[in-house]
């Protein structure tokens, strides 16, 4: 399963990469040019990566005391990790009230996405950035298009009050421009 997972997200993450890369595409003229578009890919595997650190968050700053919290806590105590990992990814559904994964967070993310891209002036940075997006909205599409009430429980768990399919659909299509739109200014 955990290869599966990290597959899905890596294929989307260097289709993405891949297509910024040849729309922004120009022979890089030394070498500095060319690892600065190296920065660009590696800060995308590791923004990709980072999105998971609110799942480490859940397990010991935001609910220790849950059973899943316990158990991964005891597997990383004996070092047992790859099936902390395993467990984590298997039973991910119980966890829905993650720091990082909500419609507020997305919300909030879009204009750092916006001042990473804009400010800075290498590319690693702003791979890391744009990889952080691009996974979260490849779990929003996931869910919005297998499972539209299981992304209520985890993108709407900070609104108090139930959001329907169609406010849903806006929310992630609107979602997906702003980040487009932020793309285009990469190129």
């Amino acid at each position: 399963m955990l290869r599966k997972l990290g597959v899905a997200h890596l294929k989307v993450l260097l289709i993405y990469l891949t297509v910024v890369t040849i729309l922004r595409w120009e022979f890089p003229h030394s070498f500095g040019a060319f690892f600065d578009l190296v920065g660009l890919w590696v800060g995308g595997v590791i923004g990709l990566g980072l999105l998971g650190l609110d799942r480490v968050l859940y397990v010991y700053v935001i609910r220790p005391h849950e059973q899943l919290s316990q158990q991964i806590q005891e597997k990383v105590r004996t070092q047992h990790w790859k099936e902390a990992l395993e467990t984590l990814l298997a039973r991910r559904k119980e966890q829905y009230h993650l720091a990082f994964r909500n419609g507020i967070f997305a919300l909030v993310y879009i204009p750092v996405v916006f001042f990473a891209v804009t400010s800075s002036s290498g590319l690693f940075g702003k791979g890391v950035a744009l990889g952080v997006m691009v996974h979260l909205l490849h779990d929003i599409w996931r869910d919005q298009l297998k499972n539209p009430s299981e992304l209520n429980s985890w993108l709407f768990w900070m609104v108090s009050r139930d959001v329907t399919l169609e406010e849903q659909k806006i929310f992630v299509w609107v979602l997906t421009a702003a980040f487009g739109m932020v793309s285009l200014i990469l190129l």
